[in-house]
């Protein structure tokens, strides 16, 4: 990349190698690429948060408050891809449907995937009948018991669906580590996975909405 400063070769990080000008993003970059790490499942989320810090000082804007314009748009054009590729890798969930996203499969509500380069042909993965009767089984159970007040019961239907939620991602981890990851059978498990964890964000939901009539 040319720097449109000093019109030298900038090299590939966020300054200039030359005159140190932030240079505009590759919009061509995946989220992995933004912060130079392999695209993998099994990320060291410790030296992620690491990488975003050290590039979110960088791409301060008190940074760039009397600097050209082109300097100015392109550190808040870096900072919002530095944002969404965060947002993306940092959650394990989120990772792996961007992961699968990028092999051409659509979980769905992949963060950013769209700003991959991908064409609009993914495949969306369908949805086992035997999860859905499952996951409506358990909405229905937790209606039922929270009538009932039976509190203990509700705890033990979040129990149970976080525990099927946990296994499922720890099957999706042990898929993409796998030699040669069978992409359909890990997006079958992020489905699974995701449908426990809308359950559980109700849950949640129901539980915040009893808290704020009870005060």
């Amino acid at each position: 990349m040319i720097c449109w400063s000093c019109e030298k070769n900038a090299g590939d990080g966020v300054l200039c190698a030359g005159c140190g000008a932030v240079q505009p993003p590759d919009r061509a970059a995946d989220h992995f690429r933004v912060f130079g790490l392999p695209r993998k499942f099994d990320l060291d989320v410790a030296d992620l948060e690491r990488r975003y810090k050290d590039m979110t000082k960088v791409l301060h804007p008190d940074r760039f408050a009397r600097a050209d314009g082109r300097a100015r748009r392109a550190s808040l054009e870096r900072s919002v891809q530095l944002n969404l590729a965060w947002r993306t890798l940092s959650q394990p969930v989120a990772r792996a449907e961007y992961l699968l996203s990028l092999e051409g499969i659509e979980v769905g509500g992949s963060a950013g995937s769209k700003d991959s380069g991908q064409a609009d042909d993914r495949a969306t993965q369908p949805v086992d009948t035997a999860l859905l009767i499952e996951v409506m089984d358990l909405r229905e159970a937790m209606a039922e018991a929270r009538s009932r007040g039976d509190w203990a019961k509700v705890a033990a239907l979040i129990a149970d669906a976080q525990t099927k939620h946990d296994k499922e991602m720890s099957e999706v981890a042990a898929g993409f580590a796998a030699a040669k990851p069978r992409l359909a059978a890990i997006a079958a498990r992020m489905v699974a996975a995701r449908y426990y964890r809308r359950f559980l964000e109700e849950a949640e939901a129901d539980r915040e909405s009893q808290d704020s009539t009870a005060k």
